[in-house]
């Protein structure tokens, strides 16, 4: 399997499982956007994760082209710019109103579950 196909899938199943617990239980959202912010061990960890993963993804997948494959470059870039922000920025988090916070991820999350899904369509029927 090329790397290609790989990150799409991981990316993919790991976006859409997400987005729908997330969207299940809206409440495990809000208490992941509060240990976020209010608990500087957690958030570190988590912008940790996020470049981790995002910079692992970049590097073996940097492709811009205005398809899935493109998708995946675009997840991977938005992970480690999240996981830089988390951890370099913690303060702008802190002032936005939380109810804020936690509908524009719901919007964030609703757009890239729904790309994600498409992304996963073709996979599967390639």
């Amino acid at each position: 399997m090329e790397v290609s196909l790989f990150l799409g899938f991981f990316w993919g199943w790991v976006t859409v499982i997400i987005t729908g617990i997330l969207f299940v239980r809206p409440s495990v959202l809000r208490e992941l956007k509060k240990l976020v912010v209010e608990d500087r061990g957690f958030g570190i960890m988590y912008g940790f994760l996020s470049i981790f993963l995002g910079l692992g993804t970049v590097i073996l997948h940097n492709v811009w082209t205005p398809n899935w494959q493109g998708l995946i470059t675009l997840i991977a870039w938005l992970a480690l710019l999240k996981g830089i922000y988390v951890i370099a920025y913690p303060e702008p988090s802190k002032k936005t109103n939380f109810e804020v916070r936690v509908l524009s991820t719901r919007i964030v999350l609703a757009i890239l579950g729904v790309l994600s899904f498409w992304m996963l369509i073709l996979l599967y029927m390639k």
